[in-house]
């Protein structure tokens, strides 16, 4: 890795927005992106060339987002019928688009927060694997590389994923 800080410049975004959707709440997906990126920092003389550079970052996100998970002793979940919290961002914030009227925004923030909500409930294994393929847009290969399954198991949980996200989201409507 040759610019250590240009890669932390230009890749601490992708590691907020990945950790916005496995932990639903922007303090923590902040604390997990700046972890990271510290990990980044320290240990860049460690980099495997094997793997992209994103592809390491999403490793070392998930490794960072494990632990914490163990060290609160039990996975958290927000109810679906929970309302969006000052400290947790829906997902559509983190992506950019053409200012929609005001009706148009609020549709977007409710979908984009019943879809976190319903992410956030989903086994680790399967929110990692939805994140990466579906929302990251990552290849089944890339992702199962990253996550260090065969592809095989990688495709089971995003289909798992994507089942829970159709049941949890059933009925709502944007």
């Amino acid at each position: 890795m040759e610019d250590v800080d240009r890669v932390v410049e230009q890749l601490t975004p992708k590691a907020y927005a990945l950790g916005l959707r496995l932990t639903g709440n922007a303090q923590e997906a902040w604390d997990l992106a700046q972890n990271a990126m510290i990990k980044v920092l320290r240990h860049h003389e460690q980099y495997d060339p094997a793997y992209s550079v994103e592809q390491w970052l999403h490793q070392i996100l998930r490794h960072l987002y494990i632990d914490r998970l163990r060290a609160e002793g039990r996975r958290r979940e927000s109810p679906l019928d929970a309302p969006p919290g000052e400290d947790r961002a829906a997902l559509s914030d983190t992506l950019a688009g053409p200012d929609p009227d005001p009706a148009q925004e609020l549709a977007r923030r409710e979908s984009a927060d019943a879809v976190q909500a319903a992410l956030t409930q989903l086994p680790l294994e399967q929110r990692m694997a939805v994140a990466l393929v579906d929302l990251e847009g990552y290849s089944y290969e890339e992702a199962a590389k990253v996550l260090e399954l065969p592809a095989s198991t990688l495709g089971v949980y995003v289909f798992r994923g994507r089942k829970r996200l159709r049941e949890k989201l059933r009925g709502w409507e944007s």
